[in-house]
């Protein structure tokens, strides 16, 4: 993908994701395109793309939003590191391998973002007791997997030799020779 079109998405996440998602909330749970986002690249293009795109994105967050500076800078960041060293090792899994993935990252990313702000009390884990974070984490996963496929079918990013992960070998595509 070409930086200037990853810039672009860049600087729309953050108001497609304040004005136009809060239209289309699920259960009064709206999804974090950004997260996808830095998870799909993390997962396509490596570790130090998801960890950049997370620094950038996370940043723009904490910068936008009335609350601590910092929280989102640094989980981000990290799901990005996670999201590309797991793209790595993990290149052929099933979809729903996928899906399984990305829900614990999302479930992981809103637990530690409600801790990091909140601490652990009653209060502030109500969201996880009433299943807002697995509702938006599950709405999450559908977001990021249709963006996993795309990117993959756009750029035939799968089963390339180049991105060959340690725990499964991508093997030989059918109808190529090398």
């Amino acid at each position: 993908m070409n930086l200037f079109y990853r810039i672009l998405i860049v600087l729309s996440i953050i108001p497609l994701q304040t004005v136009f998602l809060e239209k289309i909330q699920i259960a009064g749970v709206k999804p974090d395109i950004a997260l996808v986002f830095i998870f799909v690249q993390g997962w396509v293009w490596g570790k130090r793309s998801g960890f950049f795109w997370g620094l950038v994105l996370g940043g723009m967050i904490d910068l936008f939003s009335t609350g601590i500076i910092g929280p989102a800078f640094v989980i981000k960041g990290l799901v990005g590191i996670i999201a590309g060293m797991l793209g790595k090792s993990f290149l052929h899994l099933s979809l729903q391998g996928y899906v399984i993935l990305f829900l614990i990252i999302s479930l992981l990313h809103d637990l530690s973002g409600i801790v990091f702000l909140y601490g652990l009390g009653t209060e502030e884990l109500m969201p996880l007791l009433t299943g807002k974070v697995l509702i938006r984490a599950i709405y999450n996963a559908v977001i990021a997997i249709a963006a996993i496929l795309i990117v993959w079918e756009k750029f035939d990013q799968k089963g390339t030799f180049e991105y060959g992960g340690a725990i499964f070998s991508p093997g030989r595509r059918t109808g190529t020779r090398k």
